[in-house]
């Protein structure tokens, strides 16, 4: 029996699923540590004493009475930002008030660990419900989903940690490849994952997918373009993302009840925020309808009973009470408003016409949020869909995707070119004379463009391409290849037409055996070394490998500017 489970590590709350290979069903983990109830998900929440030692994850650490230095790591409100320990790993695009600080001697990556670790304790519920999966528990493929918006940098640190944590292990020596069982897959992928058998989609349907969680709304477009089979789809544009998710209502809230009861300060010391704050995001953020409920009045019960009689401020018998409307205008429509001019964004950035709208995440289960976003795009989107259990959509997704693989591709929507110094053809001399050098005996092109990959031309996703390039070297210290990397359309130099340079390539050649066996012999007149680039293609960046017939000798990353 071969076993695939999903670890969907979230800046609220996370999840865990399973499928194997006998039933094949995807099947959530519902039983938690601390909780007598069936929840599919479970606090991103971790205790800390004073010495820096866990004292509890999950409900129990949600739940738990903080004693003197003692830390909880879970989100928080800092400066108007929700502080989340997962977004740690995220610092250059997050906000930078956004992470609490750390428990005593512990760097981020710990606090990520010690999760993961936690987490991965549910591996014993799944030695104690699942027939026979004792024997293959170790050798099961694991799926860890990751932001959208993340880059390879960032998925690299997670896996680093979800490494420590020991979510894969070395069986025996002879498992000799067993981090290979780790694999890291984009949320939006996993909810497309999902999302898509439910939809019956014909071929070359183009749909966009909308992750609203916790902390933050990822976006991506596909295009699908079998299923049959295996199912395959194509990502036709640059991902997105913003920091809108459903935390900022619970912002909000926190500071509409802080103005409100300006001149009560029994009521807004941390207990009586915190009391507030349950209640809102407990029940009234998922249930609130928007317009319909303007004139509903809402009532949050007061911590502290005494001194909770002052109409006019809404305190009326031991409650706070706030009418519809004013919950309308300053805590949800300033952070939908958000999430509709996002999907709007990248809907304009992307350019392409799509069928249907998916909306995934725990934050879209609002009604007021689905229906804005219903009303806002209906004329341009055909079909708005909220999919069967979307809001556990990535964490399924991501354990379907072992049980039934979906081949992901990406369409590039631009050519992607290299400058090269070519040997000089006699289409170069005649085209472009000027642009023809002698070096040694060789005459070279200097402007030419190699293309590394075509616009429109799909191409599934770990597919390396592989550019065959030279350098000509004056001498052995000579040993940095640097190119330029393009975006245009099909040319064949520089100055044919508009270029947009992404960046520059930078290669050392020095461990590479044929230029190392030239340096050791050097001529008056240099020498040229041949060599390939290695290229795999993702709509956010260009992963390059520095190759020699075949083995690799180094790595670099290209970042594509949108």
């Amino acid at each position: 029996m071969k076993l695939y489970i999903s670890v969907d590590f979230g800046a609220t709350h996370s999840s865990v699923s399973y499928a194997s290979s006998t039933n094949g069903k995807v099947i959530p983990i519902a039983s938690w540590p601390g909780s007598s109830d069936r929840l599919r998900k479970i606090p991103t929440c971790l205790v800390y004493d004073d010495r820096g030692d866990l004292r509890a994850w999950g409900f129990r650490a949600r739940d738990i009475n903080l004693r003197r230095g003692w830390v909880r790591c879970e989100w928080q409100v800092v400066a108007l930002y929700p502080g989340m320990f997962k977004l740690w790993l995220d610092l250059e695009s997050a906000p930078s008030t956004i992470c609490p600080s750390l428990p005593a001697g512990k760097q981020p990556a710990d606090v990520i660990v010690d999760f993961l670790s936690s987490l991965w304790m549910v591996k014993h519920t799944l030695l104690c419900t699942v027939p026979n999966v004792s024997s293959s528990s170790d050798f099961a493929e694991i799926y860890l989903t990751v932001p959208a918006s993340w880059d390879a940098r960032r998925a690299l640190s997670l896996r680093e940690a979800a490494v420590k944590a020991g979510l894969v292990v070395q069986v025996s020596r002879k498992d000799m490849y067993w981090q290979e069982r780790l694999h890291i897959i984009p949320e939006t992928k996993a909810s497309a994952i999902h999302s898509v058998p439910l939809t019956q989609f014909l071929p070359d349907r183009k749909f966009m997918i909308c992750d609203a969680g916790g902390g933050t709304i990822d976006i991506a477009t596909y295009n699908v373009t079998r299923v049959w089979g295996a199912p395959e789809i194509a990502e036709v544009c640059l991902r997105s993302g913003a920091y809108c998710g459903s935390l900022f209502l619970d912002i909000y809230f926190r500071e509409l009840v802080r103005a409100r009861l300006a001149d009560h300060p029994s009521h807004l010391d941390e207990a009586s925020l915190a009391h507030f704050l349950l209640t809102f995001s407990g029940a009234e953020k998922l249930r609130y309808k928007g317009s319909v409920d303007d004139k509903k009045m809402f009532h949050f019960r007061c911590l502290h009973p005494q001194n909770s009689n002052h109409p006019s401020v809404g305190l009326e018998n031991g409650e706070l009470i706030i009418p519809g409307h004013v919950l309308r205008h300053e805590v949800f429509d300033p952070v939908i408003n958000q999430v509709i001019r996002t999907i709007n964004r990248h809907m304009l950035g992307s350019r392409v016409h799509v069928d249907a709208l998916l909306l995934v995440g725990g934050f879209v289960q609002n009604e007021y949020l689905f229906q804005r976003i219903k009303d806002e795009f209906k004329s341009a989107i055909p079909s708005i869909i909220r999919p069967t259990n979307g809001d556990t959509a990535s964490n399924c997704g991501a354990a379907r995707s072992g049980l039934y693989p979906t081949v992901i591709s990406v369409i590039p929507s631009h050519s992607v070119v290299m400058r090269v110094r070519l040997p000089a053809e006699p289409e170069d001399k005649r085209m472009r004379p000027a642009s023809v050098v002698t070096t040694g005996r060789t005459q070279f092109s200097k402007n030419r463009l190699q293309y590394i990959i075509k616009k429109g031309i799909g191409l599934q996703k770990g597919t390396r391409v592989d550019a065959q390039v030279g350098k000509f070297s004056v001498a052995p210290s000579d040993n940095i290849f640097e190119t330029a990397i393009y975006v245009d359309k099909t040319m064949r130099y520089t100055d044919q037409g508009e270029t947009k340079e992404l960046c520059v390539c930078r290669v050392d050649l020095k461990d590479l055996p044929d230029f190392k066996e030239q340096a050791r012999a050097p001529t008056s007149e240099g020498f040229y070394t041949e060599f390939e680039l290695g290229f795999e293609m993702d709509t956010a960046e260009i992963r390059g490998e520095l190759l020699y017939k075949g083995r690799k000798f180094g790595a670099v990353t290209f970042h594509l500017r949108s």
